[in-house]
């Protein structure tokens, strides 16, 4: 990546260390993407990460999308 700013870089990434990554990767429906936890057993897709062209067409797949995962096994 390339920055082109007149501000110190110090400021430009000040806090990056800090940031933590909150999104994970799962296989929904047989697709695999990224999601953000954003409640109790829901999820909102970040991107898709799947090579099949027609995934990416399906509304219920377009970013911003929130998902309702199934409980783990042996999770209450």
């Amino acid at each position: 990546m390339i920055m082109y700013t007149p501000i110190p870089l110090e400021l430009v990434f000040d806090g990056v260390e800090d940031m933590k990554a909150t999104a994970f990767e799962a296989n929904v429906g047989g697709v695999q993407m990224m999601l953000e936890p954003c409640g109790e057993r829901q999820a909102r897709i970040v991107r898709l990460l799947s090579p099949n062209p027609q995934d990416y067409l399906k509304p219920e797949h377009a970013p911003g999308t929130i998902v309702y995962m199934a409980p783990q096994f042996g999770e209450v």
